[in-house]
Protein backbone atom coordinates (compact mmCIF):
# COMPACT_ATOMS: atom_id res chain seq x y z
CA UNK A 1 0.00 0.00 0.00
CA UNK A 2 1.47 3.69 -1.04
CA UNK A 3 1.01 5.96 2.00
CA UNK A 4 -0.85 9.57 1.15
CA UNK A 5 2.14 12.00 0.59
CA UNK A 6 0.77 15.68 1.81
CA UNK A 7 3.42 17.07 -0.70
CA UNK A 8 1.48 16.09 -3.66
CA UNK A 9 4.93 14.75 -5.05
CA UNK A 10 3.91 10.66 -4.29
CA UNK A 11 3.04 8.19 -6.67
CA UNK A 12 -0.40 8.26 -6.00
CA UNK A 13 -0.18 12.31 -7.40
CA UNK A 14 1.66 11.33 -10.39
CA UNK A 15 -0.45 8.32 -11.24
CA UNK A 16 -3.50 10.71 -10.53
CA UNK A 17 -1.15 13.27 -12.90
CA UNK A 18 -0.48 10.56 -15.52
CA UNK A 19 -4.07 9.50 -15.73
CA UNK A 20 -5.80 13.15 -15.79
CA UNK A 21 -3.21 13.61 -19.27
CA UNK A 22 -4.22 10.23 -20.31
CA UNK A 23 -8.06 11.12 -20.07
CA UNK A 24 -7.22 14.80 -21.37
CA UNK A 25 -5.61 12.75 -24.60
CA UNK A 26 -1.71 13.14 -24.17
CA UNK A 27 -0.13 9.92 -24.44
CA UNK A 28 2.97 11.59 -25.11
CA UNK A 29 3.13 13.78 -22.03
CA UNK A 30 1.70 10.93 -19.62
CA UNK A 31 4.48 8.91 -20.39
CA UNK A 32 6.74 11.85 -19.96
CA UNK A 33 5.46 12.45 -16.89
CA UNK A 34 5.32 8.87 -15.45
CA UNK A 35 9.25 8.46 -16.91
CA UNK A 36 10.04 11.58 -15.26
CA UNK A 37 8.39 10.74 -12.07
CA UNK A 38 9.15 6.96 -11.48
CA UNK A 39 13.12 8.16 -12.73
CA UNK A 40 15.56 5.81 -10.11
CA UNK A 41 12.86 4.17 -8.28
CA UNK A 42 11.78 0.44 -8.33
CA UNK A 43 9.02 1.44 -10.20
CA UNK A 44 10.56 2.52 -13.23
CA UNK A 45 11.33 -0.88 -14.54
CA UNK A 46 7.82 -2.19 -13.78
CA UNK A 47 6.15 0.72 -15.86
CA UNK A 48 9.17 0.19 -18.92
CA UNK A 49 6.85 -1.64 -20.79
CA UNK A 50 3.53 0.23 -20.45
CA UNK A 51 6.08 3.45 -21.38
CA UNK A 52 7.24 1.68 -24.46
CA UNK A 53 4.00 0.46 -26.01
CA UNK A 54 1.91 3.85 -24.96
CA UNK A 55 5.02 5.79 -26.89
CA UNK A 56 4.53 3.51 -30.11
CA UNK A 57 0.62 4.43 -29.75
CA UNK A 58 1.02 8.22 -29.44
CA UNK A 59 3.09 7.75 -32.27
CA UNK A 60 0.40 5.52 -34.23
CA UNK A 61 -2.08 8.53 -33.14
CA UNK A 62 0.54 11.24 -34.46
CA UNK A 63 0.72 9.46 -37.58
CA UNK A 64 -2.88 9.08 -38.17
CA UNK A 65 -3.54 12.35 -37.76
CA UNK A 66 -1.12 13.96 -40.31
CA UNK A 67 -2.21 10.96 -42.81
CA UNK A 68 -5.77 12.71 -42.13
CA UNK A 69 -4.74 15.67 -42.65
CA UNK A 70 -2.38 15.40 -46.28
CA UNK A 71 -5.77 12.86 -47.44
CA UNK A 72 -8.23 16.26 -46.36
CA UNK A 73 -5.52 18.55 -48.02
CA UNK A 74 -4.98 16.84 -51.53
CA UNK A 75 -8.85 15.83 -51.28
CA UNK A 76 -9.67 20.10 -51.38
CA UNK A 77 -6.92 21.15 -54.11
Amino acid sequence: QVEEDPSGDGVESLISRVEDLIVGGDLTAATEALTGGLQGTAAEEAAAEWVKQARKCAIAEQTLTLLHSYASSITFT
